[in-house]
């Protein structure tokens, strides 16, 4: 898995945790906030985007270049 992939896994994954289990946790005198809902969305475009690049340039054939002596390579 690539990088974007990675990273776009990690941020789906955090954002269904904030959806099923909600935004803030308490326990006691205890508070965690978790990241915003609207930046890891923002974040999940970004990083599908970089994800669809780095899949359409691993697809991509190479581009091969022929030098001939005498002529023009094609």
């Amino acid at each position: 898995m690539t990088d974007a992939k990675q990273r776009l896994a990690d941020v789906r994954a955090s954002i269904k945790q904030i959806l099923e289990t909600g935004q803030s946790i308490q326990k006691g005198d205890r508070r965690l906030d978790r990241a915003a809902l609207a930046s890891l969305r923002i974040l999940e475009t970004q990083y599908a985007e970089a994800a669809a690049q780095e899949a359409a340039i691993s697809s991509r054939r190479p581009r091969i270049t022929r030098l001939f002596s005498k002529g023009k390579g094609i």
